[in-house]
């Protein structure tokens, strides 16, 4: 008779072996460059009066652009789904460290998008790295379902294959930067990947047995996979809390960034990951923004400056 037991196990060992299988199989994946003049938000970036494409004036905040390239990023699933995501590269030819972004939400809620692509990752690449971010799987309703934190952290662990594939980065010196669910991405692929010397962790979610927030549960009961029957032990595989016990690589730095005043995810979360860090003989540093929400979007300039700080010492 085929029991409660036995069905967990069966599950975390498919788990398992599609963890494996990622990490082992070579990644089609495709790469279209993103030419801004044809967007309609490139109006926003340049200056009035710069009408002739090839004598561009961009506007004073966004003279950084000018140094970077953005391509639109394809690739293919263990399970045949269509993933997209973004590249962003210095333009400068050259071998860079690469960083690769989490993403917060869930579904098509919070993917990842142009306008932030620009007005913030690119801040980071613009300084000289690669960074590669993944909207995963479930964003639409031809890429599958979004299990937050099921399958959808093997399309995260895909991108160390596309990685290994890319000419121009430093196949040595690979970080992580998530936000908000992104944070739990880090944590769950550090247990399967000792390829990554440091973790950036804006706003999550220690465990998500622990938000406040009644109406993550309906998202849980939505995403994740037999939630209704096993619930305790699929929250438990899903607490970066948890995962801080199993990390792969004990070198790996971490960052933990917060602010006090977020009303989605209480900057009591970022705490309890520091203290367990610590607790771990982790090396970690903790930033808390005073007075600010979920988005931090009044110090985005300083955060900015504090990752590229930060991963001019550990990357």
């Amino acid at each position: 008779m085929f029991s409660f037991s036995n069905f967990k196990l069966f599950l975390s060992c498919f788990l398992l072996v599609q963890l494996c299988h990622s990490q082992d199989r070579n990644i089609n994946f495709e790469l279209n460059k993103i030419e801004l003049t044809n967007m309609p938000y490139f109006k926003s970036l340049i200056d009035i009066d710069s009408t002739n494409i090839n004598q561009i004036t961009y506007k004073q905040s966004y003279t950084y652009i000018k140094d970077i390239d953005f391509y639109n990023l394809s690739y293919k699933s263990y399970d045949s789904l269509n993933i997209e995501g973004f590249i962003i590269r210095p333009k400068e030819k050259g071998t860079y460290p690469v960083l690769i972004y989490n993403r917060g939400g869930n579904s098509s809620y919070g993917e990842t998008k142009l306008n932030f692509i620009i007005n913030f990752l690119g801040k980071i690449s613009q300084k000289g790295y690669v960074i590669i971010t993944s909207n995963l799987r479930g964003t639409n309703k031809e890429n599958g379902n979004d299990e937050f934190g099921g399958k959808d952290v093997v399309d995260a662990l895909d991108i160390l294959q596309i990685i290994d594939q890319l000419p121009y980065v430093d196949k040595d010196r690979i970080g992580l930067l998530g936000w908000s669910r992104g944070v739990m991405t880090n944590f769950l692929m550090l247990k399967k990947t000792n390829r990554i010397k440091t973790n950036i962790s804006i706003a999550g979610q220690a465990s998500l047995e622990l938000t406040h927030r009644d109406e993550m549960f309906e998202v849980y009961k939505k995403r994740i996979p037999n939630f209704e029957v096993d619930r305790e032990n699929l929250l438990k595989q899903r607490s970066s809390l948890i995962a801080i016990d199993s990390l792969r690589n004990k070198s790996t730095t971490h960052f933990i960034i917060h602010g006090n005043s977020d009303s989605k995810v209480l900057v009591e979360n970022a705490f309890l990951l520091y203290n367990k860090l610590l607790l771990n003989k982790q090396i970690v540093r903790l930033f808390i923004y005073e007075n600010e929400e979920h988005g931090l979007k009044n110090v985005w300039e300083n955060l900015i400056l504090n990752i590229n700080e930060w991963l001019k010492v550990h990357l």
